[in-house]
């Protein structure tokens, strides 16, 4: 017993050495644990500071490369060429730099970090997508950069080739604008710092602005050589209006002129005055020249389709081609008719800045600031014959037109004058092609139609007012107009009204008016001091007429007709005012239901003077 006793008092070499290197190991895992938390701490440390100089440097690229994107435009359109590839080229090297700084490990594993990695990895989709959609696009941007806008239409035709190998390339630019969007659209923006989502939102906007117009040139693009004649030659019929008599499309189409294409090359083939059409001074035509949409006359006078001069009184352009059509071939035309384009004294001033001054054959020069005046008021002036107002308005329709094809011409300023004209309804075309009409539906203001409610990029809901002169004169060289729509919405009956003030001003007083000459002015209406104007408006799909106040002015105003036609209802209202005085009306229109979520859009009469027209939306009651 006390042996045992004594052995187990003894000291254990072996369970001691065990006891030791226990109590070192204990020691020595908190330090171990330590070392490993500090050299990741470290290691973050470092890959956070690599990404935050990453980030700057992505940041900085960014913005350098949006800095040199919108000097491209402006040094190409002063004719700086090279200085735009320049540009477009460096905002490309700082894109791809910007994409290489977001596509590093430490990049990769800030991703994966909590907040900051979704902010991470939206930034590197930008960067991306940026850096992507500059490397894909430059073959394209090198063509159009490398073309001379002066040389666009040389030797008196379009340059084809050139628009040919531009409109090649816009199918493929329209997808890579989308699979951008898309990936922009798989990024959750919600858990973003405000800087890097406005980055996000700024290039969606940037692809929501341009595709519309690639996709939109792509449609139209890969038709455009066939109707410039690259298939054999096209004849188009421009109607030349006089807005001095003013029509719902513009005014009086006093002149008729065909138009040959071919291979890009422009020729005028024929033309007729309204003296070739016997009905303008021997009554009307004993019958309607074409079928109209149903419902036309119950809105429109029957003269719209009885009388050449009024023909664009009726604002659908397919409708008035049809007349037009109809019209060239009573007045002995033969040529097969492949469109129709109309087109105002007012746009072709916009085409002098591209041509500059224009000698017609009577020794007559016509520039950008003459050329309203000479032709819808001096030339009553000068030529008080009907038949050689009509040849002079012709000739200097003809010689703006030649010189589009004989002389040098500014090609940016060509586009603009086009652009300009179309934006304000002056240039309307429609094409016997089925497939170019279907593809012109993206541009209603070129189709000179009134869209569908609710239909393009905007959902806009429509109204129109249009004017017609029914003085027998050309005294609209002396009016001016102003229309206001508004939209009152009313949960409290559920309905929406709809209301159109339509302002007309006489600029001239009566003693002025007592000059003008006969051609003008008849005696009739300067023997009473009075003018007329019929007003057409037109509300909203779905709704209908209830009435018309004279809010100020006239002499007389009412509603003479009333129906549906275009898909909408309408109203003449005629109207009687003296020289030097304004009137005011207002229309209104009511439709079932609230009806306060999309654009409301207005379309009017484009005159001699720039139309002021605005829209309000409000959310209350009509008062």
């Amino acid at each position: 017993m006390t042996h045992a006793l004594e052995t187990d008092a003894m000291p254990h070499p072996r369970r001691d050495r065990r006891d030791r290197r226990a109590r070192r190991t204990r020691r020595r895992w908190p330090w171990i644990i330590l070392a490993v938390v500090v050299v990741l701490i470290a290691a973050l440390v470092v890959i956070g500071v690599q990404v935050v100089r990453h980030a700057f440097a992505t940041r900085d690229d960014l913005q350098q490369a949006k800095a040199q994107l919108s000097l491209v435009g402006d040094r190409y359109q002063s004719g700086d060429r090279s200085g735009a590839q320049h540009a477009y080229d460096q905002a490309r090297a700082l894109a791809g730099s910007a994409r290489d700084e977001t596509s590093g490990v430490s990049w990769t594993i800030g991703t994966a970090a909590p907040a900051l990695g979704a902010n991470l990895a939206a930034v590197r989709t930008v960067a991306d997508q940026t850096a992507g959609l500059l490397d894909d696009a430059a073959p394209l941007a090198g063509r159009i950069l490398a073309m001379d806008p002066d040389q666009l239409v040389h030797d008196g035709a379009l340059d084809m080739d050139g628009l040919e190998t531009i409109i090649d390339d816009l199918p493929a630019l329209d997808t890579r604008l989308s699979d951008a969007r898309d990936e922009l659209d798989a990024i959750d923006t919600d858990p973003l710092i405000s800087q890097v989502g406005d980055g996000v939102g700024e290039l969606r906007d940037q692809i929501d602005g341009l595709q519309p117009t690639v996709r939109q040139a792509a449609s139209l693009g890969s038709l455009l050589p066939g109707v410039l004649g690259a298939d054999g030659p096209k004849n188009y019929l421009l109607l030349f209006q006089n807005n001095a008599e003013v029509r719902s499309l513009g005014g009086n189409p006093a002149s008729l002129m065909l138009l040959r294409v071919e291979d890009g090359r422009l020729e005028i083939a024929d033309q007729k005055d309204s003296g070739s059409f016997n009905n303008n001074y021997g009554g009307a035509h004993p019958n309607a020249i074409a079928e109209l949409p149903d419902g036309a006359y119950s809105v429109f006078v029957p003269n719209v389709s009885r009388f050449e001069m009024d023909m664009t009184g009726f604002p659908d352009l397919p409708a008035v081609a049809a007349m037009a059509k109809g019209w060239w071939t009573e007045a002995g035309g033969t040529a097969q008719i492949d469109g129709v384009l109309t087109f105002d004294p007012v746009g072709l001033s916009y085409l002098l800045r591209a041509t500059g001054p224009v000698t017609m054959p009577n020794g007559d020069v016509l520039t950008s600031d003459n050329v309203v005046k000479t032709v819808l008021s001096d030339v009553y002036a000068r030529y008080p014959l009907p038949a050689a107002q009509d040849a002079y308005f012709a000739s200097a329709a003809a010689s703006v037109f030649n010189a589009l094809t004989t002389q040098k011409v500014d090609s940016g300023e060509m586009i603009a004058a086009l652009s300009q004209s179309i934006d304000e309804r002056r240039l309307l075309f429609w094409s016997a092609d089925a497939q170019v009409q279907q593809a012109l539906s993206v541009s209603p203001e070129l189709q000179g139609v009134i869209p569908d409610d609710g239909s393009g990029d905007d959902g806009a809901t429509r109204m129109a007012v249009y004017l017609w002169d029914t003085t027998g004169s050309k005294i609209d060289y002396h009016v001016t107009s102003s229309d206001v729509a508004r939209r009152y919405t009313c949960s409290a009956d559920g309905s929406t009204t709809y209301t159109v003030d339509v302002t007309l001003t006489s600029t001239i007083t009566p003693e002025e008016a007592q000059q003008l000459p006969e051609y003008v002015l008849p005696d009739g209406p300067k023997s009473n001091q009075r003018f007329g104007t019929d007003i057409y408006a037109f509300g909203p799909s779905g709704s209908r007429f209830t009435g018309m106040e004279v809010l100020r002015g006239g002499l007389e105003q009412s509603v003479s007709q009333q129906g549906e036609t275009l898909g909408r209802p309408g109203v003449r209202v005629v109207t009687q005012m003296a020289f030097g005085t304004t009137t005011t009306v207002r229309l209104t229109f009511v439709a079932d239901g609230v009806q306060d979520e999309s654009p409301l859009d207005l379309l009017t009469t484009p005159m001699v003077h720039p139309v002021e027209a605005s829209t309000e939306t409000l959310d209350h009651c009509a008062s």
